[in-house]
């Protein structure tokens, strides 16, 4: 998490993003400044940091709670306050105790508010269907059900990025949005997330498939025809190609419209959103299938780009039938060897 310190302002205190000094993604820090904005400043930001007490955060917290959040959200935000009073007790000295560190999450808050399910085979045909090659979120639908990357590494991807011949995707990169900024390429999400997918030759050849369809548009657009480019700092430059090509590295998508233009992911999760989804349905089902069909957690970890085994298994397989089943076998098997 982001370093955070306090700055008196005026009569009160609040706590801000020390930036700049700490090894954090922009992306983590536009979080944890909006879980700020959100969640601690209209609730405690008139309160001065030698006044809080744990009676107050504690209130603060349940409130938190009645207010509908997950428990996810509120450990996150009580990280976020319990960091910063660490920061006012030292190296601040403005308290000589973290009030935060006597308060616990409470066990009953809601774990699931954003469902995710199983996507079945049949369901995936109908979206299919519904979006069928050459319309906007063909591919990045192929690429989230046979990958389970993020929605932000697939539409992050180049054609650089493909081995047809060893059939393999190189993740290296996604796309994200900063505030006030635009779009940005950075790196995955964590150091784990950098990794090499082997994929069937149905992905395969449907990439292939798209890529000679993109020449195509290329060739009808003409001019108009958008190219992407990333500057230094990995701000993302959009020019048509009858245009002088900004300073800057080219950078030839998978995942754009038919005229070259991004797929943005709001419009993409909007969509998934109107099909009953969310992007993190795909990786539930893809870990989950694997998990169902004898992949180690460890392996499918791997494939997700997760630290350790236990995220992925807590977090994303769905506790199936078969799962069930299969946990049930494997039991089964060290009893008999006893």
């Amino acid at each position: 998490m982001a370093q955070v310190r306090t700055r008196k302002r005026g009569k009160t205190w609040s706590f801000i993003f020390e930036a700049g000094q700490v090894n954090v993604k922009p992306t983590s820090l536009q979080i944890y400044q909006s879980l700020f904005n959100n969640h601690i400043s209209l609730q405690l930001g008139e309160i001065k940091v030698r006044e809080l007490t744990p009676a107050i955060l504690d209130k603060w917290i349940r409130d938190l709670q009645k207010a509908g959040l997950s428990f996810n959200t509120i450990s996150t935000v009580h990280a976020f306050i319990h960091q910063a009073l660490n920061y006012a007790v030292h190296p601040s000295r403005l308290i000589s105790s973290n009030p935060a560190a006597y308060i616990k999450v409470p066990k009953n808050a809601p774990k699931n508010i954003v469902k995710r399910h199983i996507i079945t085979p049949e369901q995936f045909r109908a979206l299919l269907e519904k979006y069928p090659f050459g319309t906007l979120m063909h591919i990045p639908l192929l690429l989230l059900y046979y990958t389970g990357m993020r929605l932000s590494e697939v539409l992050g991807l180049a054609w650089s990025d493909i081995d047809f011949e060893a059939k393999k995707i190189k993740l290296s990169r996604q796309i994200v949005y900063l505030q006030k900024r635009g779009y940005f390429f950075t790196t995955p999400k964590t150091e784990s997330s950098k990794r090499n997918i082997f994929t069937d030759d149905y992905l395969i050849e449907e990439l292939k498939r798209w890529q000679s369809q993109q020449i195509e548009n290329e060739k009808l657009f003409g001019g108009t025809y958008v190219y992407t480019y990333q500057e230094n700092d990995g701000h993302i430059v959009r020019r048509a190609k009858g245009l002088p090509a900004p300073v800057g590295e080219k950078v030839s998508l998978i995942c754009v419209q038919n005229n070259g233009k991004l797929v943005l992911k709001e419009f993409a999760v909007k969509l998934l959103r109107s099909e009953g989804l969310n992007t993190l349905s795909f990786r539930h089902t893809y870990a989950t299938r694997l998990i169902e069909n004898g992949v180690i957690s460890e392996d499918v970890s791997g494939r997700l780009g997760h630290k350790n085994s236990d995220s992925t298994f807590n977090v994303y397989v769905h506790n199936t039938p078969k799962v069930q089943e299969k946990l049930a076998n494997i039991f089964t098997k060290i009893m008999q060897m006893k």
